[in-house]
């Protein structure tokens, strides 16, 4: 991920080099931003269990949190089944069904990226210049949500086929999928919280409406977590992310490309930070003597 970061950073260098000698950054800002990033962490996960009780699974939240962690993992190998495949490894290791795990999970990414995908349309008004859209998104969200019991277990099905699993449907408490769409749907606009303080704390400004900031961190990451080949959407995400901010005027170019690279770098040690913490717990715990 550094090699292919520096690379980028190296074939755009000309642009920003100025820019980035002046750069004083914001610690206060970054750090606050890094909270809220480890907050969002925990609605995932916390949505995620909730959605385990409709296969009858529970699991304690810190072994829940070490499973997603690591097995998120996977997403920086390209292809889309690496983490399903890991996190239903680790799963039947703490007495689980591989299937509830990888059913969950699937379970948990669809309601994300539809509740994404209207956050986008919603809070991207200016991007999309069609205000009757936005609303008819709300409303289209609204509908997703009260629906989702009753079309989430075929999808399940249907995607367990994709992934060359077997995933049983379950009868799926409405409860559990209702609070998995809110965690999904805070998790976005936390996410677009914490870019606006990235930004600010890397550029020292951040112009422009929290909900541009929140449009266009939502669209990047859902364009990049669609790429089939990119290992954790790596270039997608960060083009488009660079384009939108250049597009409502939240940054010139120059500065727009900065922030894609930063930004990339500081959520990839974001992420492994607690994943190395759980490996080194792991590694801890089996060296002692029993």
């Amino acid at each position: 991920m550094l090699f292919f970061a520096a690379r980028s950073l190296a074939t755009q260098w000309g642009s920003f080099e100025s820019r980035f000698t002046h750069i004083q950054f914001g610690w206060r800002s970054i750090s606050l931003a890094t909270l809220v990033v480890l907050i969002t962490y925990a609605l995932l996960i916390e949505g995620w269990r909730r959605i385990l009780v409709a296969w009858d699974s529970t699991l304690p939240f810190n072994d829940a949190a070490r499973i997603w962690f690591l097995s998120n993992l996977g997403k920086y190998v390209p292809g889309n089944i690496w983490s399903l495949t890991a996190m239903g490894v680790m799963a039947r290791r703490r007495g689980l069904s591989a299937i509830a795990a990888a059913g969950s999970s699937v379970l948990m990414q669809t309601v994300s990226l539809a509740t994404g995908a209207a956050i986008v349309m919603i809070t991207g008004a200016k991007l999309l210049g069609q205000p009757i859209l936005v609303g008819a998104a709300a409303v289209l969200l609204v509908v997703l949500l009260l629906l989702a019991p009753r079309y989430l277990p075929p999808l399940a099905s249907w995607a367990g086929k994709l992934i060359g699993r077997e995933i049983l449907p379950p009868t799926i408490p409405a409860a559990s999928v209702w609070t998995a769409a809110v965690a999904s749907t805070l998790s976005w606009l936390f996410y677009g919280v914490a870019f606006e303080l990235f930004v600010r704390g890397l550029l020292g400004s951040a112009p422009g409406e929290l909900s541009s900031y929140i449009a266009v961190y939502t669209a990047a990451y859902l364009l990049g977590f669609i790429s089939p080949i990119a290992p954790a959407g790596l270039g997608v995400r960060e083009l488009t992310l660079a384009a939108f901010m250049t597009q409502l005027g939240l940054a010139n170019e120059a500065d727009a490309a900065l922030v894609a690279i930063a930004a990339r770098l500081w959520l990839t040690i974001v992420e492994l930070v607690p994943s190395g913490l759980y490996i080194a717990a792991g590694a801890t715990r089996k060296s002692l003597p029993h």
